[in-house]
């Protein structure tokens, strides 16, 4: 049994190809785009409170209610908890090599690792004091709720480290599924694709922390 066991482990532990194409591929279809489209919805706190409780207002009211539950499970939930857990597995057997060999690439496979960490606590604690917390205990998701939600500085400085991570963490992941899936071969191509996450990059997190702000 023991044999067998470390059998599976080591299984898992290799560079399987299936599931690191899958891993890649679940970062950004659908995950990605939910983090695209949620960062946009609540954007909407820009233009005014009555436009953030317009969304907050179909999901939550309008939305046939076995719908959303589908589109939670199928398309967030479930794809989150494979690439969350998958990843977790890749950073426990990764080796980082930045101290002997500090090349940008190196560095960029420490920090995806890094952010990957925080985010499965940043999510964990995101959907149990919004999602759960609102279906539990009625909490208050419209705007003059986030406002006294980010009220606390402390949550707004965990938020603002959590939406970091996660535009990084996809941004960079990009580059990483563009090389495992083929499409940038040359290494004209991958510094082409480096510069163009760059600007992912920086407009995800300019989104994320304006629509934050929004709140304050």
């Amino acid at each position: 049994m023991a044999i067998a066991a470390a059998h599976r482990t080591s299984v898992i532990a290799a560079d399987n190809h299936i599931l690191h194409r899958l891993h890649s591929l679940s970062g950004i279809v659908p995950v990605g785009i939910f983090l695209v489209q949620h960062l946009t919805l609540n954007s909407f706190a820009l233009a005014s409170p009555a436009h953030y409780n317009a969304v907050i207002d179909f999901f939550n009211e309008t939305m046939p209610r076995h719908l959303l539950h589908i589109l939670e499970w199928g398309f967030i939930f479930i794809p989150i908890l494979f690439h969350a857990l998958y990843g977790l597995v890749i950073t426990a057997h990764g080796q980082v090599n930045v101290g002997r060999y500090g090349y940008w690439r190196n560095w960029m496979y420490l920090w995806q690792r890094i952010t990957g960490i925080i985010l499965v606590i940043y999510i964990a604690a995101h959907v149990w004091g919004t999602t759960i917390s609102h279906r539990l205990y009625g909490t208050n998701l419209h705007y003059d709720g986030m406002v006294q939600y980010f009220g606390n500085p402390w949550v707004v400085a965990f938020y603002l480290l959590g939406i970091t991570s996660a535009t990084f963490h996809l941004s960079n992941g990009i580059w990483n599924f563009c090389i495992r899936w083929g499409i940038t071969i040359s290494e004209r191509a991958q510094r082409g694709c480096a510069k163009v996450c760059a600007v992912i990059f920086v407009l995800l997190t300019a989104l994320g922390w304006s629509a934050l702000f929004a709140f304050r």
